[in-house]
């Protein structure tokens, strides 16, 4: 089941070669003139971004406000703030060789090509369970995927939280083995908090 639009502010689709770690917060930030020539990359990573917890250690952020209910952070449905739109295409897009409308529309297609859970399509209630769970639950709703494709990743050494869901494919958009960047930052903690959306 699709949650609603308005459980879900942004998705992020990574260019492997714009970024080295993946993982790495401030590389995601950095000046990429260092990666290689746009178009020259080996595959992509989705990044579903579980909101409720980014809004909960950025509550001023333009995307924690509003009234949208976030979820799972999924063009104006799936990045509802300019800013991340910009961001994304700086960051990302502009090492995929693709014109914008391009880049976008391909997040889209990576996007749409998965189920989000059921238990992870709003819900309402603070939820406690280990990280190889929840990629359990997505290697249930996508047959296709493939444990290897999947990271999950948490914030915080205390009481963690799920910070995102990353989502490894080729360059058509089949499904792949994440690299050692790309699960960069997996979860290592035994449980992790799915805050509830707001």
């Amino acid at each position: 089941m699709r949650p609603s639009l308005f459980s879900l502010f942004g998705v992020a689709l990574l260019v492997a070669a714009c970024l080295s770690p993946i993982g790495d917060a401030l590389a995601r930030h950095r000046n990429h003139e260092s990666a290689g020539a746009p178009g020259d990359f080996a595959y992509y990573v989705l990044s579903l971004s579980w909101s409720p917890a980014f809004c909960l250690a950025s509550p001023a952020a333009a995307e924690c406000n509003g009234p949208r209910r976030y979820g799972l952070q999924g063009i104006a449905d799936l990045m509802p703030a300019r800013d991340l739109v910009y961001h994304e295409w700086s960051a990302h897009g502009t090492c995929s060789g693709l014109d914008p409308a391009e880049f976008f529309a391909l997040v889209r297609r990576a996007y749409a090509s998965i189920v989000i859970p059921q238990d992870l399509s709003g819900p309402a209630r603070a939820i406690e369970e280990p990280p190889t769970a929840i990629a359990d639950d997505f290697l249930r709703s996508n047959p296709r995927l493939a444990a290897p494709s999947i990271v999950v990743t948490c914030t915080g050494q205390s009481a963690p939280r799920l910070r995102e869901v990353r989502i490894c494919f080729d360059r058509e958009l089949r499904p792949r083995a994440c690299s050692a960047d790309a699960a960069r930052g997996a979860c290592g903690a035994p449980q992790i908090i799915i805050p509830p959306i707001r």
